[in-house]
Parts: C-alpha cells; structure tokens; sequence
C-alpha cells in the first residue's frame, strides 16, 4: 500500500529535502504550523489532511507526538505511524535536544519559525511586543537551527526586537529526521 506523508509547514523545507534526498515521491500535503495555537484547529486539521489522503494509504504522520495531547490516538485512528518525538524541533535534533536544553533555557526556531512567528505570536495568540518580551523573559537565548541556508538579517533582527533574547545560529543536518523517516519506513515495509 502506498504511504503518504502529512507534515506540519514549519518543517516543509526540511522534509521536502529530506524525501528528496532519500528519493521518495511519496505524496506529502502539510498543515500550517500557525495552527498549534489552537488545539481545537490543529486536531480539525490534521483530520482534515488525513481525510483527504486516506483513499492514498496509510498516513506517516511527520508532526510531534505532543504537538496536540491526542495526535497518538489520531494516527491510529487512521491506521498511521506517528514520529516518536515530541515536536518538530526535537525531530531535527534528536536526544541533542536534551543536552542542550541542560545547558540554558532554550527557544528553538527553524528557518520555517522565522517565516511564520508573526502568524503564530502576534496573529494566532494576539501578542503585541511587550508580550513578546514578557513571554520570551523566561529564555537564555534562542537558538536557530541552521541548514546553511540564507537566512535574512532583518528577519533575525526583527525578531530579535520583539524577543529581547539573544539569537544564536546552532549548525545542524537532517540526519535525525532521516533516522526516524527510515525507522517509520520500516515499519510499514514490516506490517
């Protein structure tokens, strides 16, 4: 049976790569990430893509396991296989993660977040900069999970500006996302 993958837009550039890389043609269709503000939203969501794919095949869900508190009975719901890691930041970095998370308190972003924190912060919960400043108070620092790809100084600026915590770029590669892809695979390759 063919596969499909439903992943969260805050990591379509890096699936995208990622199933390229690995020479999938898997169809893939993404829920906006902006949605994770609202349970309710997200879950009406994910259902909806799982709807519209499941005369495809059977679902590898590519958006946190605790993203929304019932995304593992969701992904049954639909025969799917979930990742098994909390969000899509832990899902590019791995067990990293937790390292670095000793070390100071953390904000992860990814080129993707940089794109659409304003639809997520200032649109989706309705904060404004001193919000912002408030609610990224509690953060060390914040780390851009960083590809090599061309990221905007404005756009790190302005975010900047409506944070007040300082941005760090943190090198990473795909290769947890590709392990827990093969892992996925292999499971369906199994049943």
């Amino acid at each position: 049976m063919e596969r499909v993958f439903v992943g969260c837009s805050m990591l379509e550039n890096e699936i995208n790569q990622v199933m390229q890389e690995m020479g999938l043609q898997n169809k893939t269709v993404f829920i906006d990430a902006a949605l994770h503000v609202n349970l309710d939203r997200l879950e009406e969501a994910v259902r909806g893509k799982l709807d519209e794919t499941s005369h495809i095949g059977k679902p590898i869900i590519l958006v946190g396991n605790k993203c929304h508190p019932d995304m593992d009975e969701i992904a049954k719901e639909y025969d799917g296989q979930i990742v098994a890691r909390c969000n899509c930041l832990e899902l590019l970095l791995g067990d990293k993660m937790k390292e670095l998370d000793k070390e100071a308190r953390i904000f992860y972003i990814t080129s993707g977040w940089l794109e659409k924190w304003k639809e997520i912060f200032i649109t989706g919960l309705g904060w404004d900069e001193i919000d912002g400043r408030q609610n990224f108070g509690f953060y060390d620092k914040i780390l851009l999970l960083d590809l090599g790809t061309p990221i905007d100084d404005m756009d790190l600026l302005e975010f900047f500006e409506f944070t007040q915590v300082p941005i760090e770029t943190y090198p990473i590669s795909l290769d947890n996302l590709k392990e827990e892809l093969t892992k996925l695979l292999g499971v369906y390759s199994q049943s």
